[in-house]
């Protein structure tokens, strides 16, 4: 995904769907480059589809156990768990955004902050009262 994505992103909602294999593989890759752009935000696994094969309820995913991750069965197509996973999902974000020592966080608070006309003005300032230097003659 492009970079943007993963901008002020105070969680992360991993999903595959349990019919497609290759969904489930990708996550080693999602969760790579999401850690590489946001690298302590929390992430839930989702598991979706169960409708269409309850049975999938009672398989072993080892990815989220393998990163500690929390993980939900759901099915968007009938609602089991959406409300549950939203509404944990938001804490977690809630709980970051107010607890975050992520250094993402403060390079971005800073650059919101940031104010490129002023920025401009103080450099044409400097300019004016430090004239250029010429090179030292050979």
């Amino acid at each position: 995904m492009h970079a943007s994505y993963y901008h002020q992103a105070h969680a992360c909602i991993m999903v595959f769907d349990v019919q497609r294999k290759v969904t489930y593989k990708n996550l080693n890759s999602w969760y790579r480059e999401l850690r590489e752009f946001r690298p302590e935000i929390p992430c839930i696994v989702v598991a979706n589809k169960i409708d269409a094969d309850m049975k999938v309820t009672q398989k072993s995913f080892n990815f989220a156990r393998k990163f500690s991750l929390p993980f939900y069965f759901v099915s968007a197509a009938d609602g089991t768990n959406v409300v549950k996973l939203f509404n944990d999902a938001i804490r977690l974000a809630v709980a970051y955004k107010q607890h975050s020592g992520d250094f993402m966080d403060q390079i971005l608070q800073e650059l919101e902050s940031f104010d490129l006309h002023e920025t401009s003005e103080d450099l044409s300032d400097k300019e004016k009262s430090c004239p250029e230097e010429e090179p030292p003659s050979a």
